[in-house]
């Protein structure tokens, strides 16, 4: 669970990151920027929160440390 939410993250950064860069070489308006910002985002973050609920489905083949 720990590795998605790290994961989520590090792709978040990276997206905030990608479409500060376009903002800041004028390539999009902020408004252009705000908006695909927010998809992008938003996609992680579903993406992510849907492959943390399929792993608490998923059965755990580990045994828990003694």
């Amino acid at each position: 669970m720990k590795k998605i939410l790290t994961i989520t993250v590090v792709l978040s950064v990276f997206a905030a990151a990608t479409v500060g860069c376009l903002y800041i070489f004028d390539i999009l308006s902020f408004e252009d920027s705000v908006s695909s910002l927010l998809k992008v985002v938003a996609a992680i973050v579903l993406l992510g929160g849907c492959s943390a609920l399929v792993a608490l489905l998923m059965p755990s083949d580990k045994e828990p440390p003694t």
